[in-house]
């Protein structure tokens, strides 16, 4: 048996988001040096599906604001996830047929 895959075009690609809002975090673990290992979640629920925005890093307490909030620009090590869970996110997947034609289980 002999296959031969023969790919030749061109791509291009381009996202653009922004996420604005404020997500309550609380302190797991405060650091020999002082800082804090904060991690929080906020679930937003819209029409029939719920999102989710999920928030860890590190705080310099030096930077805490007054009224006790931080920048995400202050937040070292941050890892900001935005998923959601719903019928807006399910059409978002890639189907099984799909991933199984791109699959190394699939040579030709």
């Amino acid at each position: 048996a002999k296959s031969t895959k023969n790919y030749k075009g061109t791509g291009k690609t381009k996202q653009n988001d922004k996420l604005t809002g404020t997500v309550t975090v609380t302190v797991v673990e405060v650091l020999p040096n002082g800082n804090l290992r904060v991690q929080g979640e906020k679930r937003i629920t819209i029409n029939d599906g719920h999102e989710y925005v999920r928030l860890s890093g590190i705080v310099r307490p030096v930077d805490l604001d007054a009224d006790n909030s931080v920048p995400s620009t202050k937040v070292a090590d941050a890892t900001i996830m935005y998923t959601g869970e719903g019928a807006m996110a399910d059409v978002k997947q890639v189907g099984w047929l799909t991933r199984f034609f791109n699959s190394v289980f699939f040579p030709f």
